[in-house]
C-alpha cells in the first residue's frame, strides 16, 4: 500500500495481516468530509508531536486532521497472542501530571484538538500513584488532565476513600472495557475542587432517606456544588439538596 499522507508525515498502512498478532481491520478509515479518521500501521512507527515523540501502531484523527488517539501497540489478542505478550513490547514514557513527572507505559494516549494530552490509559496489570487534590491516589486505569496538566479525572483503585465535609466518599466504577480513561469516577475542576464522583459503596442520607447504588451496572453519581449536593442513579433518580437547609451525610 502507498504511503498515507497526514499533517504529521507519511505512514505505511497495514497491507499484510498474516502476522499472528495483526488485527483484521480496515487499514485506513475516513470521516464523511474525506479527511482521514484512522490509520492502522503495518509496523509501529515513531511520530513527533508537540508533546514529544511516541510510538504508534494505530492513530485516530479528529475531522480537522489533528490526532485524537494514539495506540503504541494494537495487536490482536488470541490464544496465540496474549495481553502479556503484547505488554512485553509496550514502550514507557515520562509524562507531566500536575506538578509531577510520572513514568507511564500507555496503552492509549488521547489528545485535545489543540494537541495537548488529555488522557493516558494504562495497560491491564499496571498501576500508578498520582498526587491529586485529595492526596495520593492509586489508579489501575489511568489519568485525565486539563491542558495545563492539572488533574481532570481519575479512576481510583477499589477501596480509595476521599474525606469530604459530608463524610467519606468512596469513588469507584466498574469498567469492563478499559479503552480510555476520560470521564473517570472522580472529577475535579481546574481549581482542584472535587466536582463529582461515581460510587458503588457510598451511601447518602438526606431528608430521612438513604440513597445508594443499585449494583455495578447502576452506580450512584454524586455532584458537589456550592452549597448543594446532587444525586443521579438508577430508576431515573435525579435529586438535588440545598445543604444550607438539608443535612446531607455520606457513609
Amino acid at each position: 500500500m502507498d504511503k498515507v499522507k497526514t499533517k504529521y508525515g507519511e505512514f505505511t498502512a497495514c497491507n499484510d495481516a498474516s502476522d499472528l498478532r495483526k488485527k483484521y481491520r480496515c487499514p485506513v478509515e475516513y470521516h464523511q468530509n474525506g479527511n482521514i479518521k484512522s490509520i492502522y500501521l503495518q509496523e509501529p512507527e515513531e511520530i513527533s508531536l508537540p508533546e514529544g515523540r511516541f510510538q504508534a501502531e494505530l492513530i485516530t484523527f479528529y475531522e480537522d486532521g489533528n490526532i485524537k488517539r494514539l495506540f503504541p501497540l494494537y495487536g490482536q489478542l488470541s490464544s496465540y497472542w496474549s495481553v502479556e505478550d503484547e505488554i512485553l513490547n509496550a514502550p514507557g514514557y515520562v509524562f507531566t501530571v500536575g506538578d509531577d513527572m510520572i513514568n507511564i507505559r500507555p496503552q492509549c494516549i488521547c489528545f485535545y484538538p489543540s494537541g495537548k494530552i488529555r488522557s493516558i490509559t494504562l495497560w491491564p496489570g499496571d498501576q500508578i500513584t498520582v498526587n491529586t487534590p485529595k492526596g495520593p491516589v492509586a489508579t489501575k486505569l489511568g489519568i485525565e488532565i486539563y491542558e495545563d496538566k492539572k488533574i481532570r479525572s481519575i479512576e481510583p483503585s477499589f477501596g480509595t476513600i476521599f474525606k469530604t465535609e459530608y463524610g467519606d466518599a468512596k469513588p469507584f466504577m466498574v469498567r469492563k472495557h478499559m479503552l480510555h480513561s476520560e470521564d473517570a469516577s472522580a472529577r475535579f475542576d481546574e481549581d482542584g475542587n472535587l466536582l463529582s464522583f461515581t460510587t458503588l459503596q457510598t451511601r447518602v442520607e438526606a431528608d430521612g432517606k438513604i440513597y445508594k447504588a443499585g449494583d455495578y451496572r447502576s452506580p450512584l453519581i454524586i455532584y458537589l456544588g456550592k452549597g448543594s449536593v446532587g444525586l443521579r442513579g438508577a430508576n431515573d433518580l435525579n435529586v438535588w439538596f440545598d445543604t444550607q437547609h438539608t443535612e446531607v451525610r455520606f457513609s
